[in-house]
């Protein structure tokens, strides 16, 4: 299409360029249609001469005659015999001798007479005339010459001008009929063009949707990357870049860099007891209640599960330790989700460094304060010390060393009795882990088994402590029965129940003598692995106790879910039993929820008379502490020997 609308374009250059060409002859040949119009002046030269004549004549017998119509005449004469000397007429005259010598007579005559008319009389005019009758016959035939040359020149150009007509028309009827076609062709290709540029235009349309689209979606990503996307808080990405520049800031204004991290207390338990989808309406609700603050001192940000961070610089001890408070202020207020109330209280710790520009570093110690608040109980608030990160690499020495006491069998158990509360006869011993280390003596397991679970040495140091227990009762003449702590990280292995049963058929202790204590946390969990694998053990004959009992967050509709054996009621109500009444009726309400279960109870922590005998008119079924008995690496040889 283009090649040959480029062939038509051309084409009509050149016809255009030749119509010119033809406009220009046919000009050409109309302009000498004017110079024709000249040589006919001769004709009109030779007629006038012949009136003049006349005139002359008729003056020269006329007496009523004035001189003055003779000279007006003589004047038009003269005039129309200039035309002799000029344009083609002059050239005509020119190139024939008899008409130049006519041209030079008759001017001549002319002449004279407009010299010597006014002197001479009428009978010298008569004798002039025929001077001037001897033109007569020349001026005749110049005239006819120069009627039959222009005629012939008017016909010749005629001619060619009747040609270069049908030329001229031909090429325009040509010209115009490309231009049809030419224009159908623009059409088509305008047609063409405008539908590519609809196209186009559509296709610009669609980019440029495409394009805020992807506007959207980059701005939609960029947000998500640096908010938390249940929450809308600043996530952990964003911490880790605002600490950064947090620190170069301080670098350079010698500012102090202030790292809170808040973890909410118990949160574990507010997922188990009422699901998931209330622990996140929980944190969405916590979140809006921070974001409202609109903190000007720092940032607030939503590390993940149920731990926030806060980022600021240039604060004392004292107005961080006071920002904290604020922040937990707000966020221990009373909340409620589906018509359920719940409290939650906040643990926080805070760094505070002026010299420490190492962001892990600034993280790590904010941490250690923040384990110290927690193991200090709930609520509480601690600014890192020296001493933390100290107790970190002592905690780290200790993982060295419990890895190489595993080996050498440094691990022991100690036993302790538990006896009727009536009778006072042993009922069974719980086995209790002691550490037996080569420098520091014996350790009690609260030294180390947080450690052990926290690096899941605890799963084969539980296992040899139930292999210890089980091949000791296997020995005892009287059948009593020993009890054995079970950490939530061993419920949590598939493969815990298959090592009890491998355990007792290796040491031919019968499953009924076996008691396994757990606690309510290792229980009640998402994950359905704890709850199956007590129940294939006490299908088996295992007994299983509920450890703690009152210390966890559980309901006590949970209870049915696993039919217990004993319920043990923690010491932490038996210390105050005889001093708070309200101790005494969560004891009675514990032990009247167990009978109605079908349960025993167990009583820790009983160290005198009066503990006893108000458990004894409670109905709890059975005691322990050291009013029987202190934890023995050995024990009592009637057990052993009957």
């Amino acid at each position: 299409m283009n090649r040959i609308l480029a062939g038509i374009i051309f084409f009509l250059f050149i016809s255009t360029g030749y119509i010119s060409f033809l406009v220009h002859e046919r000009q050409q040949e109309l302009q000498k249609l004017t110079h024709y119009a000249a040589s006919w002046s001769v004709a009109q030269m030779a007629s006038e001469y012949y009136r003049f004549e006349s005139l002359l004549g008729l003056y020269t017998i006329d007496e009523t005659m004035t001189l003055d119509d003779v000279r007006m005449r003589l004047d038009i004469m003269l005039s129309q015999s200039d035309l002799m000397k000029e344009g083609d007429l002059s050239n005509y005259i020119e190139n024939n001798k008899a008409y130049h010598a006519l041209a030079f007579q008759l001017e001549k005559t002319l002449v004279y007479l407009d010299i010597h008319l006014e002197r001479m009389n009428r009978s010298e005019l008569q004798a002039y005339l025929k001077v001037m009758h001897a033109l007569d016959a020349p001026l005749g035939r110049l005239s006819s010459g120069a009627l039959d040359k222009d005629i012939n020149s008017i016909n010749d150009a005629n001619i060619k001008i009747k040609t270069l007509y049908y030329i001229y028309s031909a090429t325009s009827v040509l010209l115009i009929i490309m231009s049809a076609i030419l224009g159908v062709l623009i059409f088509y290709q305008n047609r063409n063009i405008l539908k590519a540029h609809l196209q186009v235009k559509s296709l610009a349309e669609a980019l440029q949707e495409s394009k805020e689209k992807l506007q959207v979606q980059n701005a939609k990503l960029e947000y998500d990357v640096y908010h938390d996307s249940l929450t809308e808080m600043n996530n952990r990405h964003f911490f880790w870049e605002n600490l950064n520049g947090t620190i170069e800031n301080a670098v350079k204004n010698n500012k102090s860099v202030v790292v809170m991290l808040f973890d909410l207390d118990r949160f574990k338990e507010v997922n188990d007891t009422y699901g998931h989808d209330v622990g996140d309406k929980l944190l969405r609700q916590i979140s809006q209640r921070l974001i409202s603050m609109s903190l000007t001192s720092g940032t607030l940000y939503r590390l993940g599960g149920d731990e926030f961070a806060f980022l600021s610089d240039a604060l004392t001890e004292s107005s961080a330790v006071s920002q904290a408070q604020n922040i937990c202020d707000v966020i221990n207020q009373t909340y409620t989700i589906y018509n359920t109330i719940i409290n939650i209280t906040t643990s926080v710790g805070i760094v505070i460094s002026d010299t420490e520009r190492r962001p892990d570093y600034l993280y790590k110690f904010a941490d250690l304060a923040l384990y110290e608040a927690k193991n200090d109980g709930v609520g509480k608030i601690k600014v890192f010390r020296q001493w933390m990160l100290e107790k970190l690499q002592e905690s780290r020495v200790l993982e060295h060393d419990m890895a190489l006491a595993l080996t050498n069998k440094e691990f022991m158990v100690y036993y302790q009795p538990i006896v009727d509360s009536f009778s006072r006869e042993i009922y069974s011993y719980e086995a209790l882990i002691r550490w037996n280390h080569p420098l520091k003596g014996i350790l009690s397991p609260d030294s180390f088994i947080p450690v052990a679970e926290k690096t899941g040495m605890i799963n084969e140091m539980g296992k040899s402590v139930l292999e210890m227990a089980c091949r000791e009762a296997a020995s005892w003449v009287i059948p009593a029965k020993v009890s054995v702590n079970v950490s939530p990280v061993q419920l949590s292995s598939k493969a815990f129940a298959g090592i009890v049963v491998s355990i007792l058929n290796e040491t031919g202790l019968p499953a009924e003598r076996l008691e396994l204590e757990v606690t309510e946390s290792s229980i009640f969990t998402e994950s359905n692995t704890p709850m199956n694998t007590l129940n294939r053990l006490r299908a088996l004959g295992v007994k299983i106790s509920i450890d703690d009992f009152g210390t966890g967050y559980s309901s006590l509709s949970r209870l049915g879910r696993l039919a217990f054996d004993k319920i043990k009621i923690d010491k932490s109500f038996v210390n105050t039993i005889s001093t708070q009444e309200d101790t005494l009726n969560i004891i009675r309400l514990i032990i009247g929820m167990a009978k109605s279960l079908n349960m025993k109870t167990v009583a820790e922590g009983v160290e005198t008379e009066e503990q006893l005998k108000r458990l004894q008119v409670l109905g709890c079924d059975f005691i322990q502490g050291y009013l029987f008995g202190k934890p023995q690496p050995d024990i009592d040889k009637k057990i052993r020997n009957g």
